[in-house]
């Protein structure tokens, strides 16, 4: 995720903001605290990331 963000140039807040995704949520995804299942496949998506079973 973090790779993506650099190569779009964009920070985790202003991803977070333009996709309305809380950055709370988006943290805990990012460093696997929390599963994020309501959000988990949209950030995939939103990043062309495919998801590992």
């Amino acid at each position: 995720m973090k790779k993506r963000l650099i190569d779009r140039r964009m920070s985790n807040s202003e991803f977070c903001k333009k996709y309305n995704i809380p950055m709370n949520r988006f943290s805990e995804i990012l460093y696997g605290s929390r599963p994020g299942n309501k959000y988990r496949d949209r950030i995939a998506a939103l990043l062309g990331i495919e998801e590992a079973a």
